[in-house]
């Protein structure tokens, strides 16, 4: 087979366009530190990284989803705290209501009782981001309606919301529930309503409704106490959760990273390389369409 000058030229400019994109090619991963960018890098490994990018995005929700659950948890332990301090100051003037102070001491204790009842309510009301912490899944509306006298005084309290609870998913296979249940909240609402009865009895003077208000208050304790220790299981919960989040993404960052991070001093090393052969391919190049040249003028 006879090789013509053209053909050598051909292949000549050949070369010099495949050590071009080969130089293009390992000075974009020197540069960005990157050996794999695009689908033609690496077929295989590019599909493989655009998959474990989609498991980031999911931890990363499943993150934000465990703040905003440990952001209303704790909201909810907040309300959960200031309604527990009413409590033990409402059941102390109970307490202190039944002694043979008289009429004007439990008058006395009947007006503090009043300031409490307000105080429980605005508590059972608390929001966070606008909603509702202790009202189930009716979340817009508040959960504790009152009724009032014609000097404004509280004379009963009824829960307004629903049993529901509103599950955040914090990976593929758990959720959890970081509100009060229905039952929790229709308890604080009886809570109320016996401090309401117990100001009434100090304010009516009888020790008998006065001892069966304050029983009934005190059963109320067990409300507060099986709703605090909930709310701290369902935080440890979330927290867990987190601490595995951050190891999944830390893990997934290092195994992405693996896969698309360039070998920088190999990367340099075939650039100084790939520079070279263009460079004596070049020359080469030159030489060879000089020749040519002159053979078509000869």
């Amino acid at each position: 087979m006879r090789i013509t000058n053209n053909m050598v030229t051909n292949s000549v400019l050949s070369e010099l366009q495949q050590l071009d994109t080969q130089q293009s090619t390992l000075q974009a991963e020197v540069s960005s530190g990157l050996s794999v960018t695009q689908p033609s890098d690496n077929p295989a490994v590019f599909g493989q990284v655009i998959q474990e990018e989609g498991q980031g995005s999911q931890i990363a929700q499943f993150g934000e989803n465990a703040t905003q659950a440990l952001n209303v948890a704790q909201s909810t332990y907040a309300g959960l705290t200031s309604l527990t301090q009413i409590y033990d100051s409402a059941t102390q003037l109970a307490t202190q209501g039944t002694g043979t102070l008289g009429a004007d001491a439990n008058a006395g204790y009947a007006d503090e009782l009043n300031q409490l009842i307000a105080e429980a309510v605005t508590a059972a009301n608390s929001q966070y981001n606008g909603n509702y912490l202790f009202a189930g899944t009716a979340v817009d509306a508040p959960p504790f309606t009152t009724t009032t006298d014609g000097s404004g005084n509280i004379t009963a309290v009824a829960y307004a919301g629903n049993s529901g609870q509103a599950a955040i998913p914090l990976s593929p296979t758990s959720s959890v529930a970081p509100t009060t249940s229905g039952a929790t909240n229709s308890g604080l609402a009886d809570m109320i309503n016996n401090m309401i009865a117990v100001r009434d009895a100090l304010t009516s003077g009888d020790p008998a409704a006065l001892a069966s208000a304050a029983t009934s208050l005190n059963n109320s304790e067990e409300v507060l106490s099986t709703a605090s220790a909930d709310n701290g299981a369902v935080q440890l919960s979330i927290q867990s959760e987190q601490t595995q989040e951050k190891t999944n993404a830390t893990e997934l960052s290092s195994l992405v990273s693996s896969q698309t991070n360039a070998d920088l001093p190999t990367t340099i090393t075939q650039l100084d390389q790939t520079q070279l052969a263009y460079q004596a391919a070049m020359e080469t190049a030159a030489k060879v369409l000089q020749l040519s040249i002159t053979q078509y003028i000869t």
